[in-house]
This record gives structure tokens, sequence and C-alpha cells, in this order.
């Protein structure tokens, strides 16, 4: 080896040792420095008193069951289709569906938010009819796999 190629591997290694003598050291006075903080920390006992506060009255929430019966009787029906918990104006609510197209939104404390009936739509569509004497029939659509069945089998080779 040349004088110059080992006398630049000496430096640089002794510039790495230095490095990491710095970073190790670092390393140290910081571990103490973290102890030193948690010992100096005052450990004064200090008792928490809370007096005693009663409760907020939790709002009184009525089943599905509830809302059905309470919503019949307004609007009158037995006709009851479905109860499902929704969203009216942002809170919470129960809709009860009747077979008769009516809507009831209920608040979960029993209020009756508000009653509607369900719109009627009805969709007419035009058929086109390529000849004026006979009305479009509806076409039969079929798919072929090019008329083989295939199955796939994962264990075996074909």
């Amino acid at each position: 080896m040349r004088k110059g190629t080992l006398f630049i591997s000496v430096v640089l290694t002794t510039f790495m040792l230095a490095v990491l003598f710095g970073v190790a050291s670092a390393y140290q006075k910081i571990i103490t420095s973290k102890d030193e903080v948690a010992v100096e920390q005052p450990t004064a006992a200090v008792d928490l008193v809370s007096a005693p506060v009663a409760p907020p009255p939790a709002p009184t929430q009525i089943a599905p069951e509830v809302a059905a019966d309470i919503a019949a009787k307004v609007i009158g029906q037995t006709d009851l289709y479905s109860v499902e918990v929704t969203q009216y104006e942002g809170a919470d609510a129960y809709l009860v569906t009747f077979s008769s197209r009516d809507l009831v939104y209920m608040s979960l404390d029993g209020r009756v938010l508000s009653i509607s009936e369900l719109p009627v739509t009805v969709v007419t569509q035009r058929r086109r009819n390529n000849n004026n004497d006979e009305p479009n029939a509806p076409v039969a659509t079929t798919s072929d796999n090019g008329g083989e069945d295939h199955e796939d089998h994962e264990d075996e080779d074909d």
C-alpha cells in the first residue's frame, strides 16, 4: 500500500472514532439529564376533592314499538309497515312507515316531528316501433361463452 493511501485511511478512521465518541457522550448527557429532571420534580401530594354532582337527567328513549304505537294513534292508522332509525334534520329519529304510504318521524323521546305521505311516482316509457303495425316485443338476451363449459381446477394441469 502506498503511504498516501495509508495516511488517508488513518485520518478517516480517527475522524470517525471522534464522531462516534461525541455521539456516545452526548447520548449519555441526555440520559443523565432526564434522570436528574425526573428526580428534581416535586412529589407533593395533592388531594383532589370533588363536590358530589348530580348526574344530568338522561333523556328517556322510547322503544321502536312504542314509537309505532304513538304514530298509529296520532294518524289513526293500524297498517304499520316498518319502523327504522334515521336522521331527521340532523338528529336521530324513528321513521314509522305505514302501508297506506303515510310517514311519521318521531324523536327518540316520543315527540312527533313530522307527518307526511310518500309521493306517487309513475314512470311511463314509450316504445319505439320498427314498423308501424306491430309494437316491439321484448328481446331475450343470452350469453354464450363460446359454446363450451369451462371449470377452473386449481390442482389439475390442463
